[in-house]
């Protein structure tokens, strides 16, 4: 009874677009009523109670719901998306209530009632912080060395974070580097990739593959460890090295051979939470 009329509300205020934390006051008053008289008609104790409390725990899900668990949008502003979003919020919030003022009372069950519902909203109302939390903690126990070159007039505009399994049997990073047009000087970009020192070494990345878009690749190996792939025709230079416990793969377009081997000393550690800032 409750779900379904808020949801409507919502799609003809704000459409599919469930990422705002403020939900219109229109949407907590409707719970509030239409919770009251769906508790007396089911003949719920207190139900005067649990109307306000059930249809204020609604409001609280409904709009944390929103934020924490987007609706996709597939084909555009579909009530019939939006609306499992506020039914499953009223469904919690009103099975709670109820629960709580049950007789004889429970002290837990009332302390579920208030705690879920605040703790979602609040949840919802820090999203981008807790996103960001999860993201540090999924760098800091990734096991890829945190390192990142300091390249002169590039600057780091990506980062990813491959897990084990998913590309590569071990882990990696993969950060990406731009250099701006200029009337003297065209883009550029850098691709840097780190592994864990187990990912393999320099010489047998670099021979990993010999073709690339039926170009014929070469590699050709440089003092200190450091192997060079180029292909004929192609503006691409990849360089394999290792860099203190880590294998490292700096692959350029309109970059210089020698240019791309110097970026190899500029390795430095960098955190965990400046690698999350940029991604």
């Amino acid at each position: 009874m409750t779900g379904i009329p808020t949801a409507i509300i919502w799609v003809n205020m704000q459409g599919e677009e469930l990422d705002g934390t403020g939900l219109p006051p229109a949407m907590f008053l409707l719970s509030i009523i239409l919770g009251t008289v769906g508790a007396r008609l089911a003949g719920l104790p207190r139900w005067g109670v649990v109307g306000l409390v059930g249809g204020s725990a609604t409001w609280l899900l409904m709009g944390a719901l929103a934020v924490l668990v987007p609706i996709p949008e597939l084909f555009g502003p579909l009530p019939a998306l939006v609306a499992p979003v506020h039914v499953v919020g009223g469904a919690v919030g009103f099975a709670l209530s109820a629960w709580s003022f049950m007789v004889p009372l429970r002290w837990w069950a009332v302390a579920l009632a208030v705690v879920v519902p605040l703790g979602s909203w609040g949840a919802a109302q820090y999203k981008p912080q807790i996103l960001a939390w999860f993201e540090v903690r999924s760098f800091e126990r990734s096991g890829v060395p945190l390192i990142a070159p300091e390249i002169q007039g590039y600057r780091l505009v990506h980062v990813d974070l491959n897990a084990a399994g998913q590309r590569e049997p071990e882990p990696s990073t993969w950060l990406e580097y731009w250099r701006d047009a200029t009337p003297n000087r065209g883009f550029s970009e850098i691709q840097v990739t780190v592994w864990p020192a187990a990912a393999g070494n320099p010489r047998d990345s670099c021979l990993a593959v010999t073709e690339n878009f039926e170009v014929p690749l070469r590699c050709k190996s440089l003092p200190g460890d450091r192997w060079v792939r180029t292909g004929a025709g192609s503006s691409w230079v990849t360089v394999f090295a290792r860099s203190g416990d880590a294998l490292v793969m700096l692959n350029g377009s309109g970059i210089a051979e020698a240019d791309l081997v110097a970026a190899l000393s500029t390795f430095r550690p960098i955190s965990a939470v400046e690698l999350a800032m940029v991604t």
